[in-house]
């Protein structure tokens, strides 16, 4: 081989690999940004991944931004399907709901632990458990308080209870260690309501209390729902469509629709 077809030979060489390198950083650069804004769904309602990358594409947190003056949370039982328990898909499909996802804990027979209320009547009573909290929304305004704090109300619209409470105006309270499956439900500064599920993404509820906290979700206030195995969601949102699948099927599941 002569001298000259090696030379070319070589910057062949290089510039396929210059060029894979750009190829692959073109790749990246456009899933970051494709991922660095929310995405508007329809009126009121945002999605973004804070956790997808090119590198991990099976892992992933979802997330959701809901402006309450153009979208309600409702609150559905599985008797409700005439079912025991159900999956955030069925519930989904039952209520034509943009999104379902898991709700608070329950009991080996599949009724639901702590405060319920839904469209102003009460589903099921608080309990008065110290490290829970109940997240509820009233005049179109979302709160989260602690179940002692939290005091009954006609016009309380919907209500959840739960625990840990993540967020706590602002700051992080002392939290179990351990990974698992997260959901939750969160109060940004400007009021709007953050519904996040982990996908593939095993993470602290210290974790989820600080990525709740921090940009972009930017919430002072926050409610752990049931977890592990528990954790689903479902949402059809036009051509939007995510599913999440649990483990296990669940006793109630919050939703999201528009008004």
């Amino acid at each position: 081989m002569s001298s000259q077809t090696l030379l070319i030979t070589k910057w062949l060489r290089r510039s396929w690999k210059f060029l894979f390198v750009i190829l692959f950083a073109a790749l990246i650069l456009n899933y970051a940004f494709a991922a660095s804004d929310w995405r508007t769904l329809s009126p009121g309602l945002e999605y973004r991944d804070i956790d997808g990358s090119f590198i991990t594409p099976w892992s992933h947190i979802h997330t959701f931004r809901i402006n309450l003056q153009k979208n309600q949370l409702a609150l559905v039982m599985a008797k409700d399907l005439a079912l025991k328990h159900a999956s955030a898909d069925e519930y989904a499909e039952h209520t034509k709901a943009l999104i379902s996802i898991n709700g608070g804990f329950f009991d080996e027979n599949y009724h639901s632990l702590g405060l319920r209320i839904n469209n102003k009547k009460l589903q099921s009573p608080i309990k008065q458990i110290s490290w829970w909290g109940v997240f509820y929304v009233k005049n179109n305004t979302a709160f989260v308080t602690g179940a002692r704090q939290f005091n009954s109300d006609k016009q309380i619209e919907f209500a959840i209870q739960s625990g840990p409470r993540l967020l706590i105006n602002g700051r992080i309270p002392p939290l179990k260690p351990g990974r698992a499956e997260r959901s939750a439900l969160g109060i940004t500064e400007d009021g709007k309501v953050i519904l996040l599920v982990t996908d593939n993404s095993p993470i602290s509820t210290t974790e989820l209390a600080q990525m709740l906290k921090a940009p972009p979700l930017n919430c002072i206030n926050a409610l752990n729902l049931d977890g592990g195995s528990s954790s689903q969601l479902r949402a059809q949102i036009d051509s939007f469509q995510l599913n999440v699948h649990g483990f296990s099927n669940v006793s109630d599941a919050v939703i999201v629709k528009a008004k």
